[in-house]
């Protein structure tokens, strides 16, 4: 693998406040940490309300709640393999996931799936500003819009901070979730169903198509944050090894899910015409109003924690993204600033558009997702550890010039087939497809996705190697690399 050695700003220093890095190469001067640091990050990050809203959904599709615990396990454990093998990557390259990505789908050709990367951070955020803005306007009796708009604008500070903050702000949560959430599971557990509420319970037994669906909900859950995992992690030390911060981030991410998202099944069961903050509000209040209090500032901030992720991920994709065609750009503050400030806004328009509805459209976002990262994640693990084996040449992701070309065929062409190979096995509330039917309505496309796309990729790499362009480099070129690299221009 490539290393970079070149003399850096005071900004660079581990203790420096604000981030200064973005879509660069993170150099030997600013790697600081250990793989340790990356269990709170991901427990933090998922001990939250949208996980636990990821949990009700197992009971919605109307099966035994043993069952629907069962399900969800499974679906968290074989989707944190994936996610965890992607965090892995960070200390590697040093570099933010998806623009690795360039490796596998070409300099150009990453923008396919940059675009949809960006689209997806844009629903999680709606989806999370919705509950935490309805958290936030319980807890401070105002409106839901004001509690919304309130949750975004400390998701546009924690950002604009970066790294270093994010980190230290799932540290803090991770204590109080800990504690908050350990005496919110005893009340759930010590209290009675809701009087008026049993209608829609659940029914006992197994059924194979809600096993299913619930299986692949969990596990998209996790593969979700493969496009931005690595972020998180590219500051540690070169040397740091593979194995620790794979099962770092396996068992920060697999342990505060399936705690979360059983959560929201037995709320779910016990309180099914109800809201999930209006579950949580129920179940908190028997313990009278100042825990209650305490819980809906701890859901408050955790929906800032998990959306700070969500605009950090979609500012780093969408600066991807234009600077492969804008590649005079620097990735300045005031540039980190134009970015933020937009997409913070359209995620709050989203969250507006979507508080009416909110559980529906979530299920329907989480279908939606599945048929795209699958096959990307396939493909790019595929390449990391298979083909490559951890080795890249940094300079190269940074020009169309270089080695990976302007659109890798053998990518794209096994991201697509993956895509499309889903369609017959899909079921989705807008569609069924013909095998998906066969099955009883069962939807595997995701694994069907995953083995497909995985060996399409193996298979076609090894003819269609994109070879680097021949020629002088334009200047635009050389600037980007400079820009990356941290190498001074040439005097």
């Amino acid at each position: 693998m490539a290393s970079h050695h070149a003399s850096t700003p005071p900004a660079d220093r581990p203790d420096f406040l604000v981030e200064t890095h973005s879509i660069d190469f993170i150099p030997d001067s600013a790697r600081h940490g250990s793989p340790r640091g990356l269990f709170p990050m991901w427990f933090g990050a998922n001990c939250m309300v949208v996980t636990i809203s990821t949990g009700t959904l197992a009971v919605v599709t109307g099966f035994s709640l043993f069952w629907a615990g069962v399900a969800l396990l499974i679906g968290l454990l074989v989707g944190g393999v994936f996610m965890a093998y992607h965090s892995a990557q960070g200390p590697q390259l040093g570099l933010p996931q998806m623009i690795q990505s360039r490796a596998q789908f070409g300099f150009f050709g990453a923008n396919l799936p940059l675009l949809i990367v960006v689209l997806m951070y844009l629903g999680f955020f709606a989806s999370g500003g919705v509950l935490g803005g309805e958290a936030l306007a319980s807890l401070l009796h105002a409106p839901v819009w004001a509690g919304i708009v309130a949750v975004s604008a400390a998701n546009a500070v924690l950002v604009l901070l970066g790294y270093r903050v994010i980190h230290f702000f799932e540290r803090v949560l991770t204590v109080l979730c800990v504690g908050i959430f350990a005496a919110f599971s005893i009340a759930l557990l010590t209290s009675a169903p809701h009087a008026q509420a049993t209608a829609g319970a659940g029914q006992p037994g197994f059924r194979v198509a809600p096993f299913m669906l619930t299986v692949a909900l969990a596990a998209i859950y996790l593969i979700s944050y493969a496009p931005y995992v690595a972020d998180y992690s590219r500051y540690l030390p070169n040397r740091t090894r593979i194995a620790p911060t794979f099962w770092y981030t396996y068992a920060g991410v697999v342990i505060a899910g399936i705690w979360m998202m059983l959560l929201g099944a037995v709320l779910q069961q016990r309180y099914p015409s109800l809201g999930v903050i209006a579950q949580i509000q129920h179940v908190a209040g028997a313990w009278g109003q100042p825990f209650q209090m305490v819980v809906l500032l701890v859901i408050a901030l955790g929906i800032v924690g998990i959306n700070g992720l969500n605009i950090y991920g979609a500012f780093m994709s969408s600066l991807t993204i234009v600077t492969s065609y804008a590649r005079h750009w620097r990735p300045t503050l005031a540039l980190r600033v134009w970015f933020i400030l937009p997409i913070v806004a359209l995620g709050t328009y989203g969250a507006f558009l979507e508080k009416d509805s909110y559980l529906n459209s979530y299920q329907d976002f989480l279908s939606f997702l599945l048929y795209f990262l699958v096959p990307w994640t396939a493909v790019n693990l595929a390449d990391f550890y298979l083909v490559r084996h951890g080795r890249y040449n940094v300079a190269d992701l940074f020009t169309p010039r270089g080695r990976y070309g302007r659109v890798n065929k053998a990518g794209m062409t096994a991201y697509l087939i993956g895509c499309l190979v889903q369609i017959p096995f899909a079921n989705v509330p807008f569609y069924e497809g013909p095998l998906a039917k066969a099955l009883g309505g069962s939807d595997i496309s995701w694994i069907v996705g995953i083995l497909v796309s995985g060996a399409c990729y193996l298979a076609l790499v090894r003819f269609w190697r994109p070879a680097s362009s021949a020629g002088r480099l334009d200047q635009a070129t050389v600037a980007q690399i400079q820009i990356a690299t941290h190498r001074p221009p040439a005097a």
